[in-house]
This record gives structure tokens, C-alpha cells and sequence, in this order.
């Protein structure tokens, strides 16, 4: 409702029964469904996510094609498939295999240089893509040409495959399974493929049930051309194009869900965040209204129900204004009866909302700034709630304001019970006694008044001096403190002298900041890991002199003794996701094959025997060759990218000597002599 044009889209995994999920997913009318291999992933996610959850794209995505065409649902979703597709013949055999769109996420950030670090979520991405760190931002040297590049020659290189089967369009290319078959030199060449099947995979689903839509040929009907909304839309026709003010009045049932979400969406279609002005659109309705009744209503847009609603009443409120109250001609007594349900006013950011009854649980869970009065609520009220003003004029449950870390509260605290039923893990509860909180429930009572006739707050009103010290304020201790912090600030920015004056000129003086240098540290007391390829620089083998060093068989270098030095110098290991230091297949790392972000970090821990241990298991004489090796590994160290990369070579020369000066190197003979 709030974008009908919008599609419904689905991600599931590739997994063995995918596709009897699928079909409950289109049959549920999602526009949309993806189908996520197991190789995907961003460098946010789990290892055993990143790992284990899954399997290849391929299996899923033919098991979800032929169920939904055995299904005749094909015709009525579209399916995407993702999970490391790089290449343009990744796209062809997707595309024969069933799908019609394709998703890439890793290709194209490696095009603007991502390299897998896998540490999105630590904002210490050291190319500057995933991190908001100004220092590593201006480290990044991607441009939009170089994904732009990337795609043509993908789409160039899907051309050529789709001229060579004699294809033109994707839609006569989907599902054309028959057209891949196994390669048999593939299978030869390894022997555990023999008794791979893979005939289920490859049988095309037009076979299944002939006939079928084998792509996506029609929208799925949700059902909106029968929302209410569509009759509001048109008649605040004059309201939407002229900002003409509109008056409409209509009946309601419970079957009219989300009223006013469409309504908002063309007001924000056309007038953005800014919406209308106040009360440019008033919907009176009568009955008892459906769920989501004025979710995300917009500025400009006032709903006033004279009756009941569901629950979910003013979810995501973004700043029209919603009135409850019951029928004019009821008996009962308004503020003892429920009139709106669970979880009213949800997510809310702005906004108004009057309520002549009492409300269900879950009262402004997550509310952030709309303005609220309600005549009694259920349990959890207020809970998370984030900012915003809410009046409550009657009891409320129990676990009030739980996880509450802004906004106010002031709740009527009619028996005096209210301080055992609020969570005051993060809220202090004070008398309503500063004239800022006086005149904000004052006039919020007042409007509740205003608009929906309470007799409640008539009475509250009347007497008001008298029941004020039943009131009670929910202050967040945070919130307070943030608010007091602002206070002081402000106080302080004020100017505290007059400007001075020469020759009729007002003369402002300031003083200059004088520039931080940029030089970084290569070694401190307590190095910190975190950021510490950012604040410490390298400082790698030091040489002795050369007039000194030629008299003598001594070392040639200076020896790094265990210090501030080694742990500066292992706090600048990154700890990469994708390291390449210690890969000896690749040619590029380490010949052995050392765990060099191991034994970094364990130094870095200044845990050295057990770096020692590490060391040992891929190097029988480190002394040696730790001494004679050219050091590839730096030269493929990660951090090399974007600047020094770390001292891997002195760090590793300095655990051997430490276990020599320790007495950790023993012989070790074998029980038999070979």
C-alpha cells in the first residue's frame, strides 16, 4: 500500500525442497523471488553463514524453475539468482537454468576496489567502501566508469554466448536447459565426478508441463484496485494537484486495511517529505476500521475514526495526525474501554495522535518522535522508544518503558501504583514540576480534548493544579544527559564580551588552530589492534652500519627485542579475511606456507611461546630461513594496497630469537633414526 508500484521480493536460500517454499511464496503473491547460492555473502556475515549455509545457485535454481512451471505459477514472479556470478557464461547458464535477472554484489565492489578484507562491519574497511572513517574514505579510488566497464563487457561476453546458441532476447533464453549438457573431458579428468547426476538438474521444465509460462508474463493481483484508499485518492483530487483543502467523510469496516497509506503515498509522490500543510486532507470515517489504520500517514493528512480499530494503528506514523474515539451515541465509559489494538503507533517519527480509550499492548514501541495522548494502555508501553512526547491518562501495564532511551513520558498515576509497573532499568521517574513539562501536558491534554470530546481530560482540565502532582515523568538517564550536554554547549557558544571596534569596524578575533602533525607512531606503550594499520606507521629491519658490521661476524641487522615495538608493529596486521601472505599455492605469499596472521597476532597478545609453536609447524629452521628469505609475504601483504605493509619479516626473526634466548629450542630426535 504505501508503493503500489513497488515489487514484493522474497530471498531464499539454495537448498534441497527450495522450490516447494517458492511456490508458497508466489502463491502468496510475491512479485519477486531470489534465489541466494551459498557463496555469497557480504564481509558482514558470519563464518558460518559465509561458510556453511546453502548450496551452489545451480540446484536451487533449477528445482525452483521446474516446481513453479509444474505448478503454473511461473508466469505470475519473477526469478533472480545470486551468489558469486562473474562472468558472462555465469549469466548464460542461470539464465538457461530458469532465471530471468541476476544479482552481483562482489564483482562489481571489486571493480571499485574492494578487497575482501571481510571487515564491513568493524568500520575499518581499509580501501574506504564500506566504512564512514574520514581518514580511510579518502582512501578509496573507485569510479563509477570502472563498474560501467565492468557490465558492458559482461553483457558483451552473455552476446556472444546467446549469438553462438542463436538466442536474441533473455525471455527466449530462460529455462532452456536442453541447450547445457555435461562435459565429458570435465568428468574424465576427476574421477569422484563419475557418479555425479545431474540429468534432474538439466531435464527442461517445458517437458514437465508443456505449455507453461516459462518467464514472468503477469503482474500479481494484490488486490489494492478494492482498497479503500483508491476512493479517497480520487476524491482529494483537488487537495493532491491544487493543495485545495478537502473534507471527506465515509464508512469503514474491518476488512479496509492500511487506510491512508496510499493516500499518503501520492501526497509524498508529488510533495516529498515536506507533504501538505496541516489539515489539507480530513477523512472523517465511521465504523471499526482494519489493521495498519493511518500507517506512514504523511503531513497534510488527518484521519478522525469514530468507532475501532485493529491493531497496528499509526505504524510508522510520519507526521499526518490520527483521532480515535468511540461513537458519539455510545454508553459506555470511553476511558475504560479498549478502542485500538496491539502496537499502536509502531516505528512512528512524526506526527499527532489522539486516542478517547484505552489502547491494547505495546503501546509506541520504537516511537521517535510522534506526539501521542491515550486514555490507558496495555503492557510494554513505550517500549524502545527512541524520542517523541506521549501523555497516558489512565493506568498502564506492567514492563513500561523498557529499553525507553529518549523521548518523555507522562503518565496519570491515578492510585499510585505506575513506579511498580515501569522497567526502570533506564528511566527515572520525577514529579511533573519544571513549567516546560507544566505547559507541554497542558496543551497536549488540551488538544486530546480539542479533538475527540474526552471527558476524561474535560475533568483533568478542570482541576488540573490539583491532579498535577499525579503525574508522573518517564525520563530516559541518557536522553537527559544528552539534552543537558546540548544545554551547556549552547550556553557556551554564546558570546560573553562585545565584539571590538575599530574605526567604526566590528573587529572579531580567532584563534588560529595550529596544523596536527601527520606523522603516525611506530611504537607505543599499549598498541591498540583496532585501527592500528591507521595510527601506528611501519618500521621494519634496521641495519647496522656498514663501517661496523663488515669488522665482524655478528648479525647484520639490529635485533627487535620483544617490546613496544613488536606490539606496535603486530597491531598493524589487519587480520584480512582473504590474506595473502601465507599463501604458498598462490606464488605470491610465503613458500612455506606460515600462518603469519597467526604467530602477528599472538605476538601482538605478547603470547610468544605459543608463536613459536606456530612458526614451528610450517618452518623446521626459521633461524635460516627466516634470516635469508627475500620476504615475498610482505610484498603480498593486504595493508601493501593502500600503504607500508606490516614488518613481517622482522616480527618472525624476533620470535625464533626469543625462543633461542628462552631455552624453547631443544632437539627433538626421532624415537627411530630413519
Amino acid at each position: 500500500n504505501s508503493n503500489p508500484q513497488a515489487r514484493i521480493s522474497v530471498k531464499l536460500v539454495s537448498e534441497a525442497g527450495v522450490g516447494v517454499v517458492a511456490s508458497g511464496v508466489v502463491k502468496g503473491h510475491a512479485d519477486h523471488v531470489l534465489i541466494s547460492g551459498h557463496d555469497g555473502g557480504t564481509g558482514a556475515s558470519r563464518w558460518t553463514g559465509i561458510k556453511n549455509a546453502g548450496l551452489p545457485w545451480e540446484l536451487g535454481l533449477a528445482e525452483t524453475h521446474q516446481t513453479l512451471v509444474a505448478n503454473g505459477l511461473r508466469g505470475r514472479a519473477v526469478l533472480q539468482t545470486d551468489g558469486q556470478l562473474k562472468t558472462g557464461r555465469d549469466v548464460a547458464v542461470a539464465c538457461l537454468l530458469g532465471a530471468e535477472e541476476f544479482g552481483f554484489s562482489t564483482a562489481p565492489l571489486i571493480t571499485l576496489g574492494c578487497i575482501m578484507m571481510r571487515k564491513c562491519h568493524t568500520n575499518t574497511c581499509p580501501v574506504g567502501i564500506a566504512t564512514q572513517d574520514p581518514v580511510l574514505r579518502e582512501k578509496f579510488a573507485g569510479e563509477p566508469e570502472h563498474v560501467i566497464n565492468f557490465f558492458f563487457m559482461l553483457a558483451e561476453e552473455l552476446r556472444e554466448i546467446m549469438a553462438q546458441l542463436g538466442l536474441r532476447t533473455i525471455n527466449e533464453m530462460v529455462g532452456r536447459s536442453d541447450m547445457l549438457e555435461v562435459d565429458p573431458e570435465v568428468v574424465k579428468s576427476n574421477e569422484k565426478l563419475e557418479n555425479i547426476d545431474l540429468s534432474l538438474i538439466l531435464k527442461p521444465a517445458a517437458e514437465i508441463r508443456p505449455g507453461a509460462a516459462q518467464y514472468c508474463v503477469e503482474k500479481q493481483d494484490h488486490g489494492l484496485d478494492m482498497a479503500l484508499d483508491n476512493k479517497l485518492i480520487a476524491l482529494s483530487r483537488p487537495a493532491l494537484e491544487k493543495e485545495v483543502r478537502v473534507f471527506v467523510e465515509t464508512p469503514i469496516k474491518n476488512t479496509n486495511r492500511a487506510v491512508g497509506t496510499t493516500l499518503s503515498h501520492e501526497v509524498t509522490k508529488r510533495y516529498h517529505m515536506k507533504g501538505l500543510d496541516p489539515g489539507t486532507i480530513h477523512v472523517k470515517l465511521t465504523g471499526s476500521a482494519g489493521q495498519s489504520f493511518g500507517a506512514f500517514l504523511c503531513p497534510g493528512i488527518t484521519l478522525e475514526l469514530e468507532g475501532d480499530s485493529n491493531d497496528y494503528v499509526g505504524k510508522g506514523l510520519s507526521g499526518g495526525k490520527i483521532v480515535v474515539y468511540p461513537p458519539r451515541n455510545s454508553t459506555f465509559s470511553a476511558e475504560d474501554n479498549i478502542v485500538i489494538g496491539n502496537v499502536a503507533l509502531y516505528g512512528a517519527t512524526k506526527g499527532e495522535a489522539y486516542f478517547n480509550g484505552m489502547a491494547a499492548e505495546r503501546f509506541c514501541v520504537r516511537n521517535s518522535g510522534a506526539r501521542t495522548v491515550v486514555e490507558g494502555i496495555g503492557d510494554h508501553g513505550c517500549e524502545y522508544m527512541t524520542g517523541g512526547t506521549v501523555v497516558i491518562l489512565g493506568k498502564t501495564g506492567r514492563n513500561f518503558a523498557a529499553g525507553m532511551s529518549g523521548g518523555i513520558a507522562y503518565v496519570y498515576d491515578v492510585d499510585g501504583t505506575f513506579s511498580a509497573r515501569c522497567n526502570n532499568e533506564l528511566v527515572d521517574l520525577y514529579h511533573v514540576e519544571e513549567e516546560d513539562d507544566v505547559t507541554t501536558l497542558k496543551m497536549m491534554i488540551e488538544q486530546h480534548r480539542l479533538h475527540t470530546e474526552s471527558v476524561l481530560a474535560k475533568d483533568i482540565l478542570s482541576k488540573f493544579d490539583t491532579l498535577l502532582p499525579k503525574f508522573v515523568k518517564v525520563y530516559p538517564r541518557d536522553y537527559k544527559r544528552v539534552l543537558e550536554e546540548m544545554k551547556a554547549e549552547k550556553a557556551a557558544a554564546r558570546p560573553t564580551k562585545e565584539p571590538k571596534v575599530a574605526n567604526g569596524v566590528s573587529v572579531t578575533t580567532k584563534k588560529i588552530q595550529t596544523e596536527k602533525s601527520s606523522s603516525r607512531p611506530t611504537r607505543v606503550a599499549n598498541a591498540k589492534k583496532y585501527r592500528g594499520f591507521v595510527t601506528y606507521e611501519r618500521e621494519g629491519v634496521s641495519y647496522r652500519d656498514p663501517n661496523e658490521r663488515v669488522k665482524d661476524w655478528n648479525e647484520v641487522a639490529i635485533e627487535s627485542v620483544p617490546g613496544p615495538l613488536l606490539n606496535t608493529q603486530s597491531a598493524r596486521c589487519m587480520d584480512c579475511g582473504t590474506p595473502f601472505c601465507h599463501q604458498e599455492s598462490s606464488g605470491a605469499g610465503c613458500p612455506l606456507g606460515n600462518k603469519i596472521p597467526e604467530f602477528n597476532e599472538l605476538v601482538h597478545q605478547n603470547r610468544w611461546r605459543e608463536a613459536l609453536d606456530r612458526l614451528l609447524e610450517t618452518n623446521n629452521f626459521p633461524e635460516f630461513t627466516g634470516r635469508v628469505c627475500p620476504a615475498p609475504c610482505e610484498g603480498s601483504c593486504v595493508l601493501g594496497i593502500i600503504e607500508n605493509p606490516v614488518s613481517i619479516k622482522s616480527i618472525e626473526c624476533s620470535i625464533i630469537d626469543k625462543g633461542f634466548e628462552e631455552g624453547w629450542m631443544v632437539p627433538r630426535p626421532p624415537l627411530q633414526r630413519t
